[in-house]
């Protein structure tokens, strides 16, 4: 492609942007009339010249005034930037074209004094206001132009006046100066440095001559903007040089060499702009604007017609624009914040979510399953028409990045049919139709049992396989070849290959086989030490290698004529073990429990460590630094030259055995890895979990999961034990069990190459924005009204019609507004759910997560696992407070209280915390006879009911921990306790005997007491057994109680304990955090079932609905007014209709089973926790349906 200052019209660049023109404006850069084809749009693209950005630093400097240009926002009167995006290597600024030219050749051309002189005299003061208001928006958001000239005003055709340029204004922050020295061969009229020496102001001119410490303020675009008005009014510059404009206007004014009278009033106003001291010219240009609106209507005897502009709040297109800009400028951080301000005014705004998906999942921060998974929830929401055909690409080009190219083609060949002209769609599909097919082969020759290792050759042509049962088979994917070479035999533990695939060695019994894999052959090998647990061969075949469990490594010619080295440095067992191409380095790892936790290079001749990795520092013992962590993983590539390491609590890291060097590090999210496997040309890293569940394709150099297997495996595949990659990174070889059988798969694996388009939002001119906003507010006060009017119908009406309002949609005041009025009618529609995002708190929460939500959704506590309780802001993500861990223990159970500002936390060490919202008090409560056991906070915040580990119950009143009543319930440890609404009545559950008799062979023997306040003794004991985890609850009318033990839940009348109803479920005892919930109006419960949730009348033990999951609910919740069910079956959370059974919404994105979902009272705001520790927040809109007013 041609250097942009080339480009010609009729040309397009990047198949998307067709060149209309060139416009050569200022020394340092070229500006370009292009067409954006997908929008068909004009817009100005402005290029530095390259001698002005041949270093880093001159290129630093465009940058930074773009990116100041893009962070200035809309405003009527500034020419927008829609975006910077680099070209060629070159940053572009691609701002809104304005068609009426600039003001300049409006002067020149004698085009702003057409008509008569009054029309002229109009026209100059109507632009004079307009550069004013544009200036003080700039100011406003503390950057002095320095450039203010009559061809930095554009016109628009209707005589808008907009101030541009800013991209090349030396942007600086109103108490910021300094200069740098004008080249000599520019001239006059051509900008330099942030000034143009026609327009300059004297403390300009002062530091292009060098002198120091001029600082440059506001004030110097005051003088500038004096001398383009002077020139409006004179028909040319009034002088050569800008400083000496003050005289040259009197000269003007004696002589009368104006084309426009000169009205006294604005003389005077240019006067004060011309004071030589910055601080004597006025103060603002809110003022100055002011002064001439006054002087239009003196003048011209009709008041000045334009009203005062208001800065466009960008909406999340805007938002998203400028993100693309600040990361193409490399501003990270700050991109990243555009993009949650985008999502937090419309969650479901299809660029952002594309967008910030596609740069999270790029650096790692989330898989790309979930970011598929995000934009179909965007085209879900906003529907295929508002979507449009763009939707089909971008959700296609990221299939293509991602490799799963059958999906891919899919959409792409829909994107292109749908709109032919796009340059972008049809790239993706020619990259599309290049790519070869994918590799897809299994494998059961395994009959036995599971795979328990495999080793794939460099081109992925052969695979070597092992099971548990001594088979050794080789074979070709996909050309249905195998060689059995051994049928039984001891467990084959680890598996290694030459690069032709012609020389093996397998591990069985603690020897190491060598076989020629041609003849199908064992060599014979040296006496060598037994007990081996990890083999390695050279590239060439001449050397194999053998790793043991206290480090020692042995190296012996292939041939089986000698051994060649044996040495010693791990002072764990070697986990990883390569040889080079020729076999003189070696490469060694030890990761895991009581490893060593680092990587090694060897000189083998001369059996020296020549090179270590060790893990960064994580704390200290005994006063010296840890470098281990048995939760660091790490392998090492088949040719011995790189190693890969995830350190816990660290980053992922890169290590060149050869330079000895770390090469690479980023972020990581692997958790619980078992296998890893690395391939040696590409940045390909494989892993599977512990559990051996999960399989995923990482690039180790950013972190980015390219891709997880699992659901590529066959369906009734079981866990992966064993794996490898070729290595280019194209193969994956999998060992699976497939319950008593093995099998091994083939699979292709995503490869760089492709990468989707950003994805630009068009943007919209200022004037519209504003205009939008305006209405948008006018509504929303108009929904306020009719609320407080008691109109609720036709306060929602005004609410769906802001809804309406495109960009608006999804506005956080509009879900505020929502919230407020849906209080007053039923809930009918799910308009959406979104999740606000995921918060990854492995190695922070406690395990399980204990997590609290309180009622209104605002605020939710956690417990970490070192002790600390955090309250945080739920929506916005924000740590608000972390009480320290105090006396110890860790939180098991945490409730709210007193009106949602008190916290009484349950701990690990028998004590209950109350911690203070307010005032970040603190007050423990313990037992001196025993450790505390349950608690159970009434309804109404204000008792609290402590069981201890001796049968002792207390109940104290809230806030102030005053005991009101204590007795000995039960000879043993309190297991559960459980208060009514108003705190008359208390049950519990405990043990008839202590704790320790129990190891003497009495019966696991517990009792249900039902206790009435004031009387000495209970009220009815039910006697039971074996159920020390049971839950018990109150109902809402203190009439029933519930008792719950997972396979079953009774209802017992709170006055005699007689039985009721009871309800069963099939599912037995989940592995969530309750199985039972209920609507806080108390008419409903919920039970999960097997692959359901139930929901029963509380009243009479009636079933109403059965939710049919794909899998038995672990976590689940009901509305407070019981409409609306959330569940959580293995990763999926689902929202359900209960009056229909209808489910509403399936939301995606945890990765380990569900434990635990909250949901606030209102019905907006979900938290769901898992079993990995993470919590997804989400978001929910509502419509409602109203009574009809009186009289409608």
């Amino acid at each position: 492609m041609a250097p942009a200052q080339d480009w010609t019209p009729g040309e397009v660049v990047l198949g998307l942007y067709e060149v209309l023109d060139v416009v050569h404006s200022g020394g340092m850069g070229v500006v370009h009339r292009v067409r954006h084809r997908g929008w068909q749009v004009d817009m100005a693209v402005k290029t530095p010249r390259p001698k002005f950005v041949q270093n880093p630093e001159d290129r630093s400097r465009f940058e930074a005034e773009a990116e100041t240009w893009v962070g200035l926002g809309l405003h009527p009167h500034t020419v927008g930037c829609a975006y910077v995006r680099t070209i060629d290597g070159m940053p572009r600024v691609f701002a809104e074209w304005v068609d009426g030219g600039s003001l300049a050749q409006a002067v020149d051309s004698g085009e702003l004094y057409a008509g008569d002189p009054e029309a002229a005299l109009a026209r100059i003061l109507d632009i004079a206001v307009q550069t004013a208001w544009g200036l003080t928006h700039a100011h406003e958001a503390g950057l002095v132009h320095q450039d203010v000239k009559s061809a930095n005003v554009m016109l628009e055709p209707d005589g808008t006046a907009k101030v541009t340029d800013f991209g090349l204004a030396k942007a600086r922050a109103a108490s910021e100066g300094g200069e740098t020295a004008r080249p000599p061969d520019l001239p006059a009229t051509v900008s330099y440095g942030g000034m143009t020496r026609e327009y300059c102001s004297p403390e300009q001119a002062a530091a292009a001559a060098g002198a120091r410490g001029v600082r440059l303020t506001a004030a110097t675009d005051v003088w500038s903007w004096a001398v383009t008005v002077l020139e409006m009014f004179a028909g040319r510059p009034p002088s050569h040089h800008g400083q000496a404009a003050g005289e040259a206007m009197e000269v003007i004014l004696r002589t009368g060499g104006t084309r426009a009278p000169v009205p006294p009033a604005v003389a005077a106003l240019l006067r004060r702009c011309f004071a030589d001291d910055p601080a004597a010219r006025p103060a603002g240009f809110g003022e100055v604007a002011a002064t001439l609106t006054e002087v239009y209507r003196e003048v011209l005897g009709v008041p000045y017609e334009r009203p005062a502009p208001k800065a466009a709040r960008l909406l999340s297109d805007g938002l998203s624009n400028q993100a693309l800009s600040l990361l193409d400028l490399g501003r990270t951080e700050e991109a990243e914040g555009l993009w949650r301000r985008a999502l937090g005014t419309d969650p479901y705004h299809l660029p952002s979510v594309y967008n910030f998906g596609l740069h999270r999942w790029r650096t790692g921060q989330e898989t790309g399953e979930e970011l598929v998974t995000n934009i179909e929830a965007a085209l879900a929401a906003a529907g295929s028409d508002r979507a449009g055909h763009g939707a089909l690409l971008l959700l296609g080009a990221v299939q293509l990045e991602r490799h799963e190219d059958e999906r891919a083609g899919e959409l792409l060949r829909e994107a292109v049919a749908a709109d032919p002209a796009s340059a972008d769609a049809a790239e993706a599909l020619a990259e599309w139709e290049r790519r070869p097919p994918r590799i897809r082969a299994d494998f059961k020759g395994h009959k036995q049992t599971d795979v328990s290792a495999v080793v794939v050759s460099a081109d992925g042509g052969l695979v070597l396989s092992g099971d548990r049962a001594g088979m050794l088979l080789l074979w070709a994917p996909g050309r249905s070849r195998r060689r059995t070479l051994t049928r039984r035999g001891e467990e084959i533990a680890a598996l290694a290959m030459d690069t032709a695939g012609t020389l093996g060695a397998a591990v069985r019994g603690g020897v190491v086989e060598v076989w020629d894999l041609k003849r199908g052959r064992r060599l014979p090998s040296p006496p060598q030490q037994v007990g081996a647990v990890i083999a390695a061969v050279s590239g060439d075949g001449r050397y194999v290698a053998a790793g043991y469990p206290r480090g020692l490594i042995q190296v012996w010619e292939a041939d089986g004529t000698s051994i060649v080295a044996t040495f010693r440095g791990h002072t764990g067992p070697v986990t990883s073990l390569a040889l080079s191409e020729d076999g003189r380095t070696a490469l060694s790892a030890s990761f895991g429990w009581d490893h060593d936790c680092t990587v090694r290079a060897w000189d083998v001749a001369g059996g020296k460590c020549v090179g270590m990795l060790i893990g960064p520092a994580r704390g200290t013992l005994n006063g010296r630094p840890v470098h281990t962590s048995p939760m660091d993983v790490g392998a090492v590539s088949s040719d011995a030259r790189r190693a890969v390491v995830a350190w816990s609590e660290g980053p992922l890291t890169v290590w060149d055995a050869q330079r000895g060097a770390v090469v690479g590090e980023a972020p990581h999210s692997w958790r619980h890895v078992e296998s890893v496997a690395l391939a040696t040309t590409a940045s390909t890293v494989l892993t599977s979990a512990d559990s051996g569940s999960e399989v995923q394709a990482w690039d180790a150099s950013t972190g980015r999961c390219l891709r997880t297997l699992d659901r590529d495996l066959p369906s009734d595949a079981g866990w992966a034990h064993a794996l490898d990659v070729s290595a280019d990174g194209r193969v994956a070889v999998l060992g699976l069990a497939h319950g008593r059988h093995g099998r091994v798969a083939v699979r292709s694996l995503p490869t760089g190459g492709y990468r989707a388009p950003w994805c630009y939002a068009r943007p919209r001119p200022a004037r519209e924005l504003t205009r939008a906003d305006e209405a948008f507010r006018e509504l929303m006060d108009r929904a306020d009204e009719l609320a407080g009017q008691g109109r609720f119908p036709a306060a929602a009406d005004a609410l769906r019609s802001a809804q309406r309002m495109p960009g608006f949609d999804r506005h956080p005041a509009l879900r505020a507004a929502w919230a407020r009025v849906g209080e007053h009618g039923r809930r009918s529609t799910l308009l959406s759910a979104s999740p606000l995002y995921f918060y990854d708190a492995d190695r922070v929460f406690t395990q399980p997560p204990t997590v609290a939500l309180r009622e209104d959704g605002d605020i939710a506590a956690t417990g970490r696992w070192t002790g600390e309780v955090d309250v945080w802001d739920i929506a916005a993500g924000e740590r608000l407070h972390t009480f320290d861990p105090g006396e110890g223990g860790n939180a098991r159970d945490i409730q709210f209280a007193v009106n949602g500002m008190l916290l009484l936390v349950l701990t690990s060490v028998g004590t209950i915390r109350q911690l203070s919202l307010e005032t970040g008090g603190k007050r423990l409560f313990t037992d001196e006879t025993g450790a505390l056991t349950a608690f159970a906070v009434n309804p109404a915040g204000d008792r609290v009911l402590i069981g201890d580990v001796t049968g002792t119950l207390r109940l104290r009143d809230l806030p102030a921990g005053r005991i009101l009543h204590a007795w000995r319930a039960h000879g043993g440890k309190v297991h559960a306790v459980a208060l009514s609404r108003d705190a008359r009545y208390a049950a519990t559950l405990g043990g008839t005997h202590p704790e320790e008799d129990r190891f003497g062979g009495r019966p696991d023997e517990n009792e249900i007491q039902l206790w009435r306040q004031g009387e000495d003794g209970p009220a009815w004991t039910l006697q039971v057994s074996g159920l020390s985890e049971t839950r018990l609850d109150f109902s809402a009318d203190g009439r029933t109680l519930f008792v719950s033990e997972g396979l079953s839940v009774a209802a017992r009348d709170v006055s005699t304990g007689e039985f009721r109803y009871a309800i069963h479920s099939r599912a037995g005892r989940v592995t969530g955090d309750t199985d039972i919930t209920f609507s806080a109006d108390g008419r409903l419960v919920a039970t999960p079932d097997r692959n359901a949730l139930r929901v029963w009348e509380t009243a009479t033990g009636e079933l109403v609905r059965t939710l049919t999951t794909a899998d038995t609910p672990s976590a689940f919740t009901l509305s407070a007014d019981g409409s609306v069910a959330v569940t959580g079956a293995d990763r999926l959370v689902q929202v359900w209709d209960v009056r229909s059974g209808r489910c509403l919404r399936t939301l995606e994105g945890h990765r380990t089973r569900l434990y635990r979902a909250s949901l606030s009272r209102d019905g907006t705001l979900l938290v769901t926790t898992d079993l990995g520790s993470g919590m997804g927040v989400w978001e929910m809109a509502w419509d409602f349906d109203f009574a009809p007013e009186a009289g409608a």
